[in-house]
C-alpha cells in the first residue's frame, strides 16, 4: 500500500515522503482465502470531513497523528517547504505534524471533497 506522510521536522518545517508500508500474505479472514494484510494500527477515533468547491484552508496542522482517505474530489495539499501535492479520490495520506507549520488544503475542481479520517496515538 502507498500513501503519502506529511511530516515535520526538528524546525517545525513540514514535507512530503512517499511511502509503501508492507503488505505480506496471511489468512485474515478464514475460510476465505489468505490476502495481502498490512501491520495491525491501533486506532483512537474516526470522523469524516467534507469540504465544499472552492475551499481553502491556510497553514494549519493536523489536530492529532491521522490516516486520511480522500473518499471523494481533488485536493491540492501544500506544506511550508514549498511542495504542493494533488491527491485524488482513493488517496492515502499520514499527518505527523502537531505542533509545526501544517499544511494548506484547496479542494479543485467543482465537485466537494470529503475525507475519513482515522486518528492514532
Amino acid at each position: 500500500m502507498k500513501y503519502v506522510h506529511i511530516f515535520a521536522d526538528a524546525d517545525g518545517a513540514t514535507h512530503f515522503k512517499d511511502v509503501e508500508a508492507p503488505m505480506k500474505i496471511e489468512d485474515y479472514a478464514p475460510p476465505s482465502p489468505p490476502l495481502s494484510v498490512s501491520a495491525h494500527r491501533p486506532a483512537t477515533g474516526m470522523v469524516s470531513i467534507g469540504f465544499p468547491p472552492g475551499y481553502f484552508g491556510d497553514f494549519h496542522p493536523a489536530p492529532k497523528r491521522q490516516w486520511m482517505i480522500l473518499l471523494t474530489g481533488t485536493v491540492e495539499i501544500g506544506v511550508s517547504d514549498g511542495e504542493l501535492r494533488t491527491l485524488a479520490t482513493g488517496m492515502v495520506g499520514f499527518l505527523e505534524e502537531a505542533g509545526s507549520k501544517g499544511h494548506t488544503l484547496r479542494v479543485v475542481g467543482d465537485e466537494p471533497a470529503t475525507l475519513f479520517v482515522v486518528e492514532v496515538e
